[in-house]
């Protein structure tokens, strides 16, 4: 195991997923990691390291899907996922959106301030 000061230092980000249908997990999924790669690359796609460590169950609210969830990023590479994010346009052919609710250094304090 490496030391602390060795390991990659992580930030999370608190997202939420609007959809007019309603998206799969594995749909999901394959979209955010496209849009990131096709936004930034391969290389710094492979750098951002993107993960998905949440994802919460779809609720309805209004016409639209709701689907709440925390990535985790290096933190070096915050701002150019965040802009990525923003290009989400549909999910398995129905119009969908992302938007980056807050970040932070810590899963405690993001779901504190964001998700709550």
């Amino acid at each position: 195991m490496l030391p602390p000061s060795l390991r990659e230092k992580r930030h999370y980000l608190a997202i939420q997923i609007l959809s007019i249908g309603k998206p799969q997990f594995k749909e999901v999924k394959k979209e955010l990691e496209s849009v990131v790669s096709s936004f930034l690359g391969s290389q710094e796609a492979a750098k951002a390291g993107l993960q998905i460590l949440e994802l919460n169950r779809t609720e309805k609210m209004h016409d639209l899907f709701v689907m709440r969830g925390i990535l985790s990023v290096n933190r070096k590479s915050v701002l150019n996922v965040k802009a990525a994010l923003t290009l989400l346009k549909d999910i398995a052919g129905n119009r969908a959106s992302c938007r980056v609710k807050g970040v932070s250094g810590t899963i405690k304090r993001l779901r504190e301030k964001f998700l709550s």
